[in-house]
């Protein structure tokens, strides 16, 4: 079998139609089948959305353990050569499944993916336009700057199914709820110290469904700790040598830029924990950390007091960007984490 998209799903019977549609058309002559992880929802996935799957879809029920669980459990049901992972408001566009197995096939790659854009689901793929702010993936071949730097989107890579398992099949550290919220980071980083082939094919082949029902994103704040609960872990978990020194190097730089986009008044005891993770990883240059203006400052102040120089000068203050729940779901998800943390000691 050529290809097992993954597609993890917990309630969303209005926008899985949209994916499933847009996988059909991509499909052609290639064998694929479809795995439709129900974490849980209610009523179940079977008596809600079944008239929708094609013959070669079939659903694995779960009780509710989360995002990134799903994917686990579809990933040990795949039946493919290679392996797609698809959130249920995703869509692949007509040349997605064609143009990544070729690269996949005549490279040897690992993981071959592509550039994503955001619209409206059901709109006609050749109606779709890039937004104004639209950027492109960064376009490498080295494992670490690809799975800790670039990070494309969840629906963007198309994996070989062995060379996945056999990163999963001993993680540099175990998944966790804690990770639910950012589930590719975990894979992300799990995978960022292990040898691949990686190649980018061109052309926009992902889409990021805009709808009005829930998502994710609509707690950013929650999205922040999981992001640092999955980094602290790699930093406590990733062996200190030169063979790992580029990877931390780079997981410290993503550290310090992520503090530069947060708003200058936002959790101190936050904005102290990601400054611990570049404290603790390998120094790099200052391009890594920030433009011309902060390389200038920095090296009169000091990266850290540049940085909080500009921040408060140009940065957008926490009431201003706030989730409706933000505040009490940012000290709920920390004070888990900080009990996770401890159990492992």
């Amino acid at each position: 079998m050529d290809l097992s998209v993954i597609i993890a799903y917990f309630n969303r019977a209005d926008t899985v139609g949209h994916t499933l549609a847009s996988i059909e058309r991509a499909r052609g002559d290639r064998r694929i089948e479809i795995i439709l992880v129900d974490d849980g929802s209610e009523p179940p996935a079977a008596d809600t959305i079944a008239p929708l799957l094609p013959p070669h879809a079939r659903i694995v029920r779960q009780s509710n353990q989360g995002l990134l669980f799903a994917r686990l459990a579809g990933l040990r049901e795949a039946r493919g050569e290679h392996v797609l992972f698809l959130d249920s408001d995703d869509c692949v566009g007509p040349e997605k499944l064609a143009t990544h197995l070729r690269a996949l096939r005549e490279t040897g790659a690992d993981v071959v993916y592509s550039d994503s854009i955001a619209g409206p689901l059901g709109l006609p793929w050749a109606e779709l336009r890039k937004p104004p702010q639209w950027e492109a993936t960064e376009e490498t071949t080295d494992p670490a700057v690809f799975f800790i730097r670039a990070q494309p989107p969840p629906h963007a890579p198309v994996f070989r199914t062995a060379w996945l398992r056999g990163v999963l099949e001993r993680p540099l550290f175990p998944p966790s709820p804690l990770y639910n919220a950012v589930a590719e980071i975990w894979f992300y980083h799990v995978a960022a110290t292990a040898p691949a082939r990686i190649v980018k094919v061109p052309g926009i082949h992902n889409l990021v469904g805009e709808h009005d029902g829930a998502r994710l994103t609509g707690c950013w704040e929650r999205m922040a700790v999981a992001s640092l609960a999955v980094v602290e872990a790699f930093m406590r978990a990733c062996p200190r040598n030169a063979a790992t020194e580029a990877v931390r190097r780079l997981v410290g730089e993503k550290a310090f830029n992520a503090w530069r986009g947060l708003p200058h008044d936002f959790f101190p005891v936050y904005q102290q924990r990601l400054l611990q993770l570049w404290r603790a990883a390998p120094r790099g240059p200052l391009a890594a950390l920030g433009g011309r203006n902060f390389q200038r400052l920095a090296r009169v102040l000091g990266p850290v007091a540049a940085g909080r120089l500009l921040r408060r000068l140009r940065g957008s203050s926490y009431a201003s960007c706030r989730s409706p729940h933000g505040p009490e779901e940012f000290a709920r998800q920390l004070a888990l984490l900080d009990a996770a943390t401890a159990a492992t000691r």
